[in-house]
């Protein structure tokens, strides 16, 4: 869940602090010496202007409970004049003591409580809110006023009455930053339904928020945990499992995306901690393919998000095979797909393979008593030249045979079914999702 950390500057050198080091921003080159270079890269492509803003605190232990991506708030006189969102912790003494001894003039720093507790922000904004409208948001006291390096309660959080996220309840407080939808899809329409719109949404030139909207809801369709991001200069659509990946999606009028801004895509990425980055666009320019390898990014087209929807439909994919394939750098393309339905047979001739050891066992009078016998029962059933090999059916006899499935006992004697093929059937497609009985469908 994203957090709320609240910033005090209430004293005067504490809001002359903020202004020079939070709103207006501290130089990255002067500081450089001290970062290390995965600091150094990430303050570099997620500032506009070379600066960094941040904040330091004493409070080790409400510190090390901030999480990247957390909102900020600073206070000061009775109202929260700032947002921003956490972009990177650090616990360094030499830098703080670098920024808040030798940079400022009010001679405030305590060696014996430095704020060595650091909190880089990005996405900074100036606000105005009332202290009392944010005590009742999140059920404090009207008289409470910060007093030290806060983070709000994940209690009160879960409390938000009627909110989608902690973030949108804090847009729709402070008129700032970006709205989170969580998307749920259990209500929606068909595939082809959802298919059809994404087509339409991708290339109409007014329609670039519907568009994000309906990409949102193909990933959770795919079975990700998806969010919908609505303003800001955020990503469009964020995957929270299986894994972190940030989603960039562009609606084309001419059908086609004929470059790409690389950078922001990473920029976006970076700031959300994200592992990955996807673009989804109703088609791409080959320049775009050519150059998708080295961008360290995967692009896909709106048809193949489409077959992909297919597939999750039809033969129930995990996410975790979809994202796979969806986070390895360069354009999702016809070879990835083929990757994909080969996984798919994989999993279908498995099942078949389970099914045929089950409708052998249930022809068998008594116990069979190696796999090898099992074997040659299936050969004399199955009127096919894709017979399972020996192997194949001892591994399916040791799955069914696992107290955890239970089809099938194993004793001195051999090997027993404990069900009957119908109910086979349903057993293995809670296995596997994909078992296509013999003749068809049931």
């Amino acid at each position: 869940m994203t957090g709320i950390v609240i910033l005090p500057a209430g004293r005067d050198d504490a809001f002359e602090d903020y202004k020079q080091f939070i709103r207006d921003g501290h130089p990255i080159t002067d500081i450089e010496s001290y970062l290390n270079d995965d600091d150094l890269e990430l303050f570099r492509t997620t500032s506009d202007n070379d600066l960094v803003h941040v904040w330091g605190t004493s409070v080790d232990g409400t510190w090390r409970n901030v999480e990247r991506n957390d909102i900020a708030l600073v206070y000061h006189d009775g109202a929260f004049v700032a947002r921003g969102q956490v972009l990177q912790l650090r616990h360094d003494p030499d830098l703080a003591e670098y920024l808040w001894r030798e940079n400022v003039e009010h001679g405030r720093w305590n060696d014996e409580s430095p704020w060595e507790y650091m909190t880089f922000l990005t996405d900074v904004e100036e606000v105005d809110v009332d202290i009392e409208e944010f005590n009742e948001l999140v059920g404090y006291d009207e008289t409470y006023r910060p007093q030290g390096f806060t983070r709000v309660a994940d209690k009160r959080l879960n409390q938000l009455s009627g909110e989608e996220s902690v973030e949108t309840a804090i847009a729709d407080l402070t008129d700032a930053g970006e709205r989170v939808h969580p998307v749920d899809d259990e209500d929606d329409g068909p595939t082809p339904d959802l298919a059809d719109q994404l087509r339409a949404a991708s290339t109409d030139g007014n329609a670039h928020e519907e568009f994000e909207k309906l990409v949102a809801k193909a990933f959770s369709r795919l079975g990700c945990a998806a969010d919908w991001i609505e303003g800001g200069g955020d990503t469009d659509v964020e995957i929270r499992s299986p894994e972190h990946v940030v989603v960039e999606v562009k609606a084309r009028g001419n059908g086609r995306v004929n470059s790409l801004e690389v950078t922001n895509v990473d920029k976006h990425r970076r700031q959300r901690g994200a592992d990955h980055a996807i673009v989804v666009a109703p088609s791409f320019a080959p320049k775009v393919i050519d150059n998708a390898e080295t961008t360290e990014l995967t692009t896909i087209a709106v048809d193949d998000l489409v077959e992909l929807l297919d597939r999750r439909d039809e033969y129930a994919v995990p996410p975790e095979e979809i994202l796979a394939l969806l986070t390895r750098s360069g354009a999702f393309q016809d070879d990835r797909l083929d990757l994909l339905d080969e996984y798919i047979q994989d999993r279908i001739d498995a099942g078949e393979t389970l099914l045929a050891v089950i409708r052998a066992l249930e022809r068998a009078d008594g116990a069979v008593e190696t796999a090898e016998d099992v074997r040659w029962i299936v050969v004399g059933m199955e009127d096919s030249n894709d017979i399972p090999t020996t192997e194949e059916v001892r591994s399916a006899l040791q799955l069914l045979a696992h107290p955890s499935v239970g089809a099938v006992e194993q004793d001195e004697e051999g090997y027993r079914v404990t069900t009957d093929y119908d109910n086979g059937i349903q057993l293995v497609r809670s296995l596997a999702d994909v078992v296509q009985p013999p003749g068809g469908e049931e």
